[in-house]
């Protein structure tokens, strides 16, 4: 008993040393922020994702607050995150969605259960909200170049 004891305790040791370990992203990034308006008025709980014109390059993500402004994070290796972007050329798409009441997030077969359980299979799915051109790499008008020495702060208005 004593022996199991000491295996399990040794165990979750090792276990919360290794999720102590703070990661950080093996690439430079500066503050960047985003503030997204909808016909002149902030927009609140936008997706924005900053899509590198530079195959090399790596994108960078966040959501507008109330206020609508996002600040920007970079996604590193094995969970890594840093605030801020990489400098570079971006493509700036923005994506909003309308979840209806009620829906859950399911996946697999719970949610093809849920689907065809529903009159309509279709009520659950979230709806966008924005002319999907804001949030394709090819269509989005919207442009932004992170440099070293910012400020990197940019800001686009939809005007639909």
């Amino acid at each position: 008993m004593k022996m199991q004891m000491l295996c399990v305790s040794l165990g979750l040791s090792i276990a919360l040393l290794g999720c102590s370990k703070e990661r950080k992203v093996s690439f430079k990034t500066y503050p960047t922020k985003v503030t997204i308006t909808q016909k002149g008025q902030p927009l609140a709980d936008a997706s924005v994702t900053l899509h590198p014109l530079d195959p090399n390059g790596r994108g960078a993500q966040g959501k507008t607050d109330a206020s609508g402004v996002a600040v920007m994070k970079s996604f590193g290796e094995g969970g890594a995150m840093a605030e801020g972007a990489m400098p570079g050329k971006y493509k700036v798409l923005v994506s909003k969605v309308l979840v209806p009441a009620g829906a859950t997030a399911t996946e697999g077969s719970d949610y093809d259960a849920a689907q065809s359980a529903s009159a309509d299979p279709y009520a659950s799915a979230p709806k966008p909200l924005l002319p999907p051109k804001y949030n394709s790499w090819q269509q989005t008008p919207f442009e932004c170049e992170v440099k070293e020495g910012g400020p990197n702060e940019f800001t686009f208005d939809i005007p639909e």
